[in-house]
């Protein structure tokens, strides 16, 4: 007599375990990205009389996704995880150390 409530609470537990399961697949998720952003290393700012300038060094494990063919958009260094301010180009790639990026950005006019 009373199944519906019985299919209900079924329903409710499926959709509990459903969602357990996707919030520890994106905690393990964010705790890969936090471990692999820590590990970047970047540079102070220098800069000349018509740029600022930074490095920035990748660990082995992010730095093989590097394309070493172009370089890379905003949008690429951004997912590899680096993390800096709008307006920063990655301008130069430096063959013997492929991990590390090197940006630049125009000074202000000043």
């Amino acid at each position: 007599m009373f199944g519906w409530i019985d299919r209900i609470c079924k329903s409710q537990r499926s959709i509990g375990r459903r969602l357990l399961t996707m919030m520890t697949r994106t905690q393990s998720h964010l705790k890969v990205g936090i471990m692999s952003q820590k590990q970047i290393y970047y540079s102070d700012k220098y800069d000349d009389e018509k740029f600022e300038y930074r490095h920035v060094m990748l660990p082995k494990d992010i730095a093989k996704r590097v394309p070493k063919t172009h370089l890379m958009s905003e949008t690429e260094w951004r997912n590899l995880g680096v993390q800096q301010s709008q307006g920063w180009i990655h301008y130069m790639i430096h063959q013997p150390e492929p991990h590390i990026l090197l940006f630049r950005r125009p000074l202000p006019a000043a």
